[in-house]
């Protein structure tokens, strides 16, 4: 909570900066890929190189691990800013010192309460030893203190103050959170601050990371159910709903169809639909595999209504895998593959298909101009923008905090009409 402009933040905003610009050039395609230019030579991909993670099944707990692990700074920076005021300025600006101060007048004092608890705020008047360079005399100091109870002439508490500038006021509190004020260790509000946001972090990022993409490519697929194997080739690229079978948490509540993107698959005995996460292109990854032969697998269990989606396995010819969920349709609009015999496929967690267009320029660019303008908000808020209150800090703070979540409802508000005119080319052609 030093005083601004800080400038080690500053320092690591910049190399998050350049983190990101680097990103987006290898997302965007500006730096060269070096699977794409092994696969167009029919080569392997360098061996250090591996995916030991399907990462777009786990895109929903990776999103919300985000959006989790963005409150901490944001928290703190909210906290800083709010203790960082022009008063904490002109101490710093001096030679500040922490010590006893005695309470000689309360001026006004009044009681907040909160949902939780309440405290006194009060103005007051204190003596504290100072007077020049020797440290000797009598300062009369003005400033503000919280109490649990209405102070009294004669109590004594720490407080941050300039010796030589007794005009800067004082600031009262615990001497640890006096010092975190002059850039020491946090106080213990701080702490507790810091460990709730650490732990909702950590439980996030462990339910987000603790499944491995073997794991999860086959999960649903292959039971004690019959799974059913229909060979298929890709014909190109599409837009469907998927709707899962409901749970029984959902008990009586309707399943909500969510639009995906998907591959078209074709086959002998009919077509079918192998739909993928939202935050996969499917034009690009379809122009890759067009023609490409392989092995469908899902498994469908008595009950199952037609319009309900399985999770289902595509593996390739070459051996790598695609991972969606196909419509179980009924016999009569979609093939329905034969019983599986024989060994089932257990694909390598580092074989995924690819490509994966990361980046989106017709999806992701209002996000992306929305986490923008909440990134130069932390930038002018860090760099001392706002300094004491006022509509500036305010405004800053909401762009901030607000910025990130409607970049988020933005990209998804595009990808659902992305995928909209997908279908309705899908469907004009066919």
């Amino acid at each position: 909570m030093a005083p601004y402009p800080r400038w080690d933040l500053l320092a690591c905003l910049a190399v998050s900066a350049g983190a990101v610009l680097a990103w987006w050039l290898r997302a965007s395609g500006r730096l060269v890929d070096t699977e794409r230019v092994a696969a167009a030579l029919g080569q392997s991909a360098p061996a250090g190189r591996r995916r030991t993670r399907w990462w777009p099944e786990s895109r929903f707990q990776l999103v919300l691990l985000a959006l989790v692990a963005l409150t901490l700074p944001l928290v703190m920076l909210f906290l800083s800013t709010k203790a960082s005021t022009p008063q904490l300025a002109a101490i710093t600006t001096h030679s500040p010192r922490i010590a006893e101060v005695t309470i000689t007048q309360v001026h006004h004092s009044v009681l907040k309460t909160g949902k939780s608890s309440s405290h006194y705020e009060s103005e007051v008047t204190a003596t504290a030893l100072g007077g020049g360079r020797a440290g000797k005399g009598t300062l009369r100091l003005e400033g503000t203190l919280k109490t649990p109870e209405p102070p009294h002439p004669g109590d004594r508490s720490p407080g941050l103050y300039a010796p030589d500038d007794p005009a800067a006021w004082v600031i009262m509190d615990s001497r640890a959170e006096l010092r975190s004020l002059l850039g020491g260790p946090p106080g213990p509000q701080e702490l507790m601050v810091l460990g709730v946001c650490a732990f909702f972090t950590l439980a996030g990022a462990a339910g987000a990371l603790r499944t491995h993409a073997a794991a999860r490519a086959t999960a649903g697929v292959f039971g004690a159910g019959e799974t059913r194997m229909l060979r298929v080739r890709i014909a190109g690229a599409g837009a469907g709903d998927r709707l899962w079978r409901p749970t029984t948490l959902d008990g009586a509540r309707r399943p909500t169809p969510l639009l995906t993107s998907s591959l078209r698959l074709a086959s002998s005995s009919g077509d079918r639909d192998l739909l993928l996460e939202r935050c996969l292109d499917p034009v690009p990854l379809a122009a890759a595999l067009r023609g490409s032969q392989g092995r469908l697998y899902w498994m469908p269990r008595a009950g199952d209504r037609p319009e309900w989606s399985a999770p289902a396995l595509l593996v390739l010819d070459d051996g790598r895998y695609v991972r969606g969920a196909t419509p179980l349709g009924t016999s009569l609009d979609a093939a329905s593959g034969e019983p599986v015999a024989g060994p089932r496929p257990v694909p390598e967690p580092s074989r995924p298909a690819l490509p994966y267009a990361v980046w989106q320029p017709q999806v992701h660019t209002p996000g992306a101009i929305c986490f923008g303008a909440a990134f130069l908000a932390v930038v002018l808020l860090v760099s001392g923008g706002g300094y004491g209150g006022g509509a500036l800090r305010t405004t800053c703070l909401l762009a901030a905090a607000a910025g990130p979540l409607v970049g988020v409802l933005a990209i998804g508000h595009r990808r659902t009409r992305y995928l909209r005119q997908l279908m309705q080319k899908t469907r004009q052609r066919v």
